[in-house]
């Protein structure tokens, strides 16, 4: 099991989650054309479904945009600073699933 691990961007919290080189290794393919549901448990044992797409533009670069990021964050009260750790693991039934759990900073 390989494990992510990001600190959080002020654009990370408030607007939508940059994808790193290292989550995209294992997350489904990028579509150009429609963004990728993904089904993501976090440490309490909630399912949040995050999709991945393509900003549009200049820099294309891969994101998790989606209202269910956004409620994550504020179900959460995630802040800038954060560090989120996010992996893959096979379930019971030999199926992929993604998990994230966060770090939170207590002084800053």
């Amino acid at each position: 099991m390989e494990r992510c691990e990001k600190e959080l961007s002020p654009t990370d919290v408030n607007q939508r989650l940059a994808v790193t080189k290292e989550m995209l290794e294992f997350l489904p393919p990028i579509d150009p054309e429609n963004d990728v549901p993904v089904r993501v448990l976090d440490e309490t044992g909630k399912v949040y479904v995050f999709y991945l797409s393509c900003r549009q533009g200049k820099h294309r670069k891969p994101v998790f945009q989606s209202k269910q990021w956004r409620v994550f964050v504020k179900e959460r009260g995630i802040a800038a600073g954060d560090v989120m750790y996010f992996w893959a693991e096979e379930n019971a039934f030999h199926q992929t699933q993604y998990r994230i759990a966060l770090l939170k900073m207590l002084f800053s």
